[in-house]
């Protein structure tokens, strides 16, 4: 029992640290966007934060900036010479107390677009961070692209309806060219309810296709219901095996990379998705399993053990695991310039597919209880650092794309609202009145906060499930 709660503690203690890593180097690259611009149009910044409350560590620079990291690590923020507070709420009586030299630094003293760069520079720094990585990625370890070739139509359902056939190759959806399956996945479950119209090549010839995906609802395995929409077609990924985890069930039984699992307790194997289907409800139940090595013909048997997944001290799985991976196509190296181009293409996705989320719940769509906050974010960051090195620069990338996109909506006191005064100001040519400011800002942070604390509470409740209903 003790040392079940040690490595209890100790997948928390990961968990946590992993997430806070992930967060601070996203706020700090925001931030450092804000910082750069503003120094860069002679505005005197005071305060470079990282977290909010106390102090834990300060020094203070040549040009007499404070940077400091505080004991809350979950945001940032920059305050200029004549802020109010750290939203950036400019402040009269700040104003009144400067010099005219000192006037000369003050934020509220620059153009119009001089203080919306400023305030721009961090979102933007956010997606030059996100296209970085994955461009990082594409260039050093290559690309892996999966056809955009249908494997199966299943009968019944949308894609066979609207005249699908299994060797279709997706050319474009809504008149937008396609590369891989795995975009067309994303695209069609972030559509659900909608119509969308897709070209396929079939025989050399292209046709026009039009296809509305069904909104089914997906548990994912830290409890988060999804409405993900599905038109019934799938990709078959071979029953080869590509890894073997040391010391699970498929090493101690004897399988090595390479292996074509052709049969589990009689029922034939034509996919990975097939073995996954078989092993997950199978945990302690010993599987005979018919294997091809080397045009040899294998039998074996193997025991699942349970899994448990380590998404935090409160997750609770079911589910049979051998240890086994598939074999995943071989990265395809690229140019520079092409890397560049693809990361900054899946930047863009990160983006859109924010904004569809967002859109959908609006309209009801899509289900709000599936927004979570920091405790989501903790437990998807401790699942991906499972994974390796690469899916958790992937995770950053997400995020902080996210975080640019989400500062950039029209709330008074994040980014997006201060951009929207700033419109307001060039059009009418004078800014609103401080009355108005206040008034906006006193919003804008009733809205944040009631966020907050919806999206914590989703958490909370979903927490509450896991260890009530164990899903």
């Amino acid at each position: 029992m003790l040392q079940g709660a040690f490595s209890t503690l100790s997948s928390g203690l990961t968990m946590v640290l992993a997430f806070l890593l992930v967060l601070m180097v996203v706020v700090f690259i925001h931030e450092l966007g804000h910082f750069l611009v503003a120094r860069w149009c002679g505005v005197t910044v005071k305060t470079f934060s990282i977290g909010f409350g106390r102090e834990l560590w300060a020094r203070v620079d040549r040009r007499g900036t404070r940077w400091r990291v505080a004991a809350i690590p979950l945001g940032g923020y920059v305050k200029f010479l004549d802020d109010a507070n750290a939203a950036s709420m400019p402040s009269e009586a700040a104003l009144e107390t400067l010099s005219e030299e000192e006037r000369r630094g003050a934020f509220q003293g620059k153009p119009v677009w001089q203080r919306a760069a400023v305030v721009f520079a961090g979102p933007l720094a956010n997606f030059i961070l996100a296209a970085v990585i994955y461009s990082a990625i594409n260039a050093v370890v290559g690309v892996r692209t999966t056809p955009p070739v249908i494997d199966v139509v299943l009968p019944g359902q949308a894609a066979e309806k609207a005249g699908f056939e299994a060797g279709d190759r997706v050319v474009s959806i809504n008149g937008s060219e396609v590369g891989s399956l795995d975009e067309v996945m994303r695209i069609v479950a972030t559509s659900a309810g909608l119509a969308l119209d897709v070209e396929v090549e079939r025989g050399g010839v292209r046709r026009a296709l039009s296809v509305t995906p069904v909104a089914k609802e997906h548990k994912d395995e830290i409890g988060v219901t999804l409405r993900l929409g599905e038109i019934g077609i799938r990709r078959l990924i071979p029953a080869r095996i590509g890894e073997v985890v040391p010391d699970l069930p498929a090493a101690k039984a004897g399988l090595l990379p390479g292996d074509l699992i052709k049969k589990i307790n009689d029922k034939i194997i034509e996919s990975f998705d097939d073995i996954v289907d078989i092993v997950g409800p199978s945990a302690n139940r010993k599987l005979s399993m018919t294997i091809e090595r080397d045009g040899t013909l294998l039998s074996l048997e193997i025991t699942p053990i349970v899994w448990v997944q380590k998404g935090g001290a409160a997750t609770k799985s079911e589910k049979g695991r051998i240890g086994i991976a598939p074999l995943r196509p071989e990265p395809q190296s690229v140019g520079l310039f092409e890397a560049i181009r693809l990361g900054t293409k899946e930047m863009w996705g990160n983006i859109t597919q924010t904004f569809d989320g967002i859109v959908d719940m609006l309209a009801r769509r899509q289900s709000p209880e599936q927004m979570g906050g920091p405790i989501m974010m903790a437990e998807v960051t401790a699942q991906v650092v499972e994974l390796g090195f690469e899916p958790l620069l992937r995770w950053t990338a997400l995020i902080s794309a996210n975080i640019g996109f989400l500062n950039l909506l029209p709330i008074p006191i994040l980014d997006g609202g201060h951009l929207l005064f700033y419109g307001i100001e060039a059009v009418r040519r004078r800014p609103l009145s401080r009355k108005i400011q206040e008034v906006g800002f006193q919003i804008g942070l009733a809205l944040v906060l009631m966020l907050v604390v919806y999206v914590n509470l989703n958490d909370i409740l979903r927490i509450g499930r896991r260890w009530l209903f164990g899903g």
